[in-house]
């Protein structure tokens, strides 16, 4: 086995075991930024809780490392999928896609070009987990995605990262959102 390939499956159990013990959003960020920044360089990461129908995906939740905080709260909750080709090709097929401006313009909508070029972003990947019902799922969007990972790496590092990912990133938003209270029982 290559030197590089027994390093990388270290990192990818360094990841696993990183986002198992993910339990906020405080961990979640720092495990993104010392397990899995070394695995997938990138200079953003937007996870998020979405909710999927058949023309939208909703915005549930979002955790934003190294992204304008200002963007963030400007991103729309409610997102046309007739207007994001890049989420619907990824939702419709279950596979990670990988956007370079401006080769991929051609890939993209007007709104997700300009999106892009607003916030600097020269090459983007978009991947996620939908759980079995199609209804709720994560969505990863990687910005500036380093250039020291090719594209078939790229690719492949993104199918072995999501799963976990999206396990750390479920259980964070469960546990930072407020849980409904139950009555007190009634004893008769």
């Amino acid at each position: 086995m290559k030197k590089e390939s027994i390093e990388e499956t270290a990192r990818l159990i360094e990841l696993r075991d990183a986002c198992a013990q993910c339990s906020d959003e405080a961990q979640f960020a720092a495990m993104a930024r010392r397990q899995l920044q070394p695995l997938l360089p990138h200079g953003s990461l937007i996870a998020a809780i979405v909710r999927i129908s058949p023309a939208r995906l909703r915005l549930v939740h979002a955790i934003a490392l190294n992204h304008p905080a200002e963007v963030l709260a400007r991103m729309p909750r409610e997102l046309d999928l007739a207007d994001r080709p890049a989420l619907k090709r990824w939702l419709d097929s279950g596979e990670p896609q990988i956007l370079a401006l401006p080769g991929d313009a051609g890939r993209m909508s007007a709104r997700e070009q300009c999106a892009l070029e607003a916030l600097g972003l020269r090459r983007v990947a978009l991947h996620g987990r939908i759980d079995l019902g199609g209804i709720v799922g994560s969505c990863f969007c990687f910005g500036n995605l380093g250039d020291a990972v090719s594209p078939p790496q790229a690719l492949e590092r993104l199918r072995l990262v999501i799963p976990p990912l999206h396990e750390a990133l479920m259980r964070a938003w469960r546990r930072e959102r407020p849980m409904p209270r139950r009555p007190p029982a009634v004893d008769d």
